[in-house]
């Protein structure tokens, strides 16, 4: 998966491109076995994170508490609503992004993501989205993430897009725009830090990693001769 695409996706959080949006049934969203959801969010995270975490759950009216947790960190299964405002794949009924906030993020960047996922479901069209979302952020009514926010995405069980579903597990750094992202090398070719819309009021960093949540490899071994 390239940049763009990675972006696209997993900015789980953020607005960025125009074009108009009409909220479908939510339906093809929705998954029937509550049981199952809890556990697919849980696979977001190693186990000892994911299984004391709070768990939520999309129903009809949007995400909703199912498992209330003792370690500070929240998980669910993002949709892909949860994207980048006008993306193609905006209203993709087949994504499933299980992701897992620390505590810091679930105070600070998940409850911006749920506020615009609730816009979203009521039908807000891409410039709206993205004119309340900058006006939520300048009014403050979106705080900055706090220092140290970041996410899980380590499930094996991801799908992400339809060219490359799973690409890789990865996890997520959320900052303001006080990080300078070519400081940290983030965004070439070649870099293993792969940035976000510099555009986004809120910065995000994926790195990836080299195990899924369950300790499986997400790269092939090489062999050096």
């Amino acid at each position: 998966m390239n940049t763009h695409s990675l972006v696209a996706i997993t900015t789980l959080i953020f607005a960025s491109t125009l074009g108009a949006q009409k909220a479908p049934s939510l339906a093809p969203y929705l998954i029937s076995d509550r049981a199952a959801e809890i556990a697919l969010a849980r696979t977001a995270a190693p186990p000892d994170i994911s299984g004391k975490a709070t768990v939520l759950v999309l129903a009809p009216k949007g995400y909703v508490e199912a498992v209330h947790g003792t370690n500070g960190f929240t998980c669910a299964v993002l949709r892909s609503f949860a994207g980048a405002p006008g993306d193609p794949q905006f209203w993709n009924a087949h994504t499933r992004a299980p992701v897992c906030f620390n505590p810091q993020a679930t105070h600070t960047v998940l409850p911006a993501s749920l506020t615009r996922i609730d816009w979203a479901l009521s039908g807000a069209p891409t410039a709206e989205l993205n004119a309340r979302t900058e006006e939520a952020y300048a009014n403050r009514k979106f705080p900055m993430p706090a220092p140290g926010a970041m996410a899980y995405m380590l499930s094996p069980q991801q799908h992400l897009s339809e060219t490359d579903p799973h690409w890789m597990p990865h996890v997520m750094f959320f900052y303001d725009h006080s990080v300078d992202a070519s400081a940290l090398g983030a965004g070439s070719d070649i870099s293993p830090i792969v940035a976000g819309d510099p555009h986004s009021p809120v910065l995000t960093f994926y790195i990836p990693t080299r195990t899924w949540s369950d300790g499986t490899p997400a790269m092939r071994a090489t062999t050096v001769k």
